[in-house]
């Protein structure tokens, strides 16, 4: 069966981003290179972006700024199709700007894409950092 779209898994975006494995780093540019030639649409779906995110943080132990700027590279290559790519944009800012978790600030811009502004939680401390977010108890 021949397809003209894919995913790209975390693996072959973190090859790209952290440069620990040459081979398989030029591989994976090599990939999204010659996507556009042939025609296949290359998509990176929320979760590959969030396992990223986290990948860089706990397991590379990279600092927020970095990793913000390593995701901002990935949300700016063109060859890429990025569902949510605005709520991913504005998550990834506020995470490295406000010292928040990377998981509480998606939630919320996500919230606020549809709508929501008001959130249940127990964990106050993070929420109450972004600005126009209701943060409750329930």
């Amino acid at each position: 069966m021949t397809t003209n779209k894919a995913f790209v898994d975390t693996s072959v975006i973190l090859r790209i981003l952290v440069k620990d494995d040459d081979n398989k780093r030029k591989n994976s540019i090599a990939l999204i290179k010659e996507s556009k030639n042939n025609g296949l649409s290359l998509y990176i779906l929320p979760i590959a972006l969030i396992e990223t995110v986290f990948v860089l943080e706990k397991v590379y132990k990279l600092p927020k700024e970095t990793i913000k700027e390593l995701v901002e590279a990935i949300l700016n290559t063109p060859e890429f199709k990025i569902e949510s790519e605005d709520i991913f944009r504005n998550a990834i800012s506020e995470y490295a700007g406000s010292n928040i978790k990377f998981g509480d600030a998606l939630m919320s811009y996500w919230g606020f894409n549809i709508g929501i502004s008001v959130v249940y939680t127990y964990d106050n401390k993070d929420f109450k950092r972004i600005k126009g977010l209701d943060v409750r108890n329930p």
